[in-house]
């Protein structure tokens, strides 16, 4: 092997890990902590959402589920669907095609759990 070739070889396999250890992405989550907007398939996945409901029930749980996402998201023409409530506990179902999910007042989300389906024969 020629002096040079080692230390080629050895800067490309050393390029070739740098560029292949990249960190992954963040999965979008399935559970939402606190009140905010929330980007569907980014920060959170669609699916059936539900909370326990209002966190002050002076004042009530206020969800929307957006086409768009732009300036403090009250535009009424981004709204594909809302709630507001004072009772709980609130479901809502986030479609793919949903840009954002904005929540307020509403306690923390979870991610309702598909229902099994399959021939179990039950």
């Amino acid at each position: 092997m020629r002096a040079g070739t080692l230390p080629t070889a050895a800067a490309m396999l050393s390029a070739a890990i740098m560029l292949g250890s990249g960190s992954a992405a963040a999965q979008p989550a399935d559970f939402i902590p606190n009140d905010g907007v929330y980007r569907v398939g980014v920060d959170m996945r669609p699916g059936v959402w539900e909370s326990p409901g209002p966190v002050d029930p002076a004042r009530g749980c206020d969800w929307r589920r957006l086409w768009r996402i732009e300036g403090d998201n009250t535009n009424m023409q981004y709204i594909i669907e809302n709630n507001y409530t004072r009772l709980g506990p609130v479901r809502v179902t986030v479609k793919t095609s949903d840009a954002g999910f904005r929540t307020h007042n509403c306690g923390p989300w979870r991610m309702v759990p598909p229902s099994p389906t399959g021939s179990a024969g039950f």
